[in-house]
């Protein structure tokens, strides 16, 4: 920190966003759009409405 504290900055606006895009938003649209029980078919375990998964991460 203190080799950067050495270097002359005068000049340099601050960096607020990495790059100078800002807030780019698009309207969502809908494409495609599969079934529940399409997206649930290949599960190895399931319910009407949710995949179960193994529990990874312990309390």
């Amino acid at each position: 920190m203190e080799k950067l504290n050495e270097l002359d900055t005068t000049g340099v606006a601050p960096l607020i966003y990495m790059n100078p895009e800002r807030n780019v938003w698009r309207e969502d649209v809908v494409l495609q759009e599969i079934s529940v029980a399409d997206g649930l078919k290949n599960a190895a375990k399931h319910n009407e409405s949710f995949f179960f998964v193994p529990k990874i991460i312990e309390k």
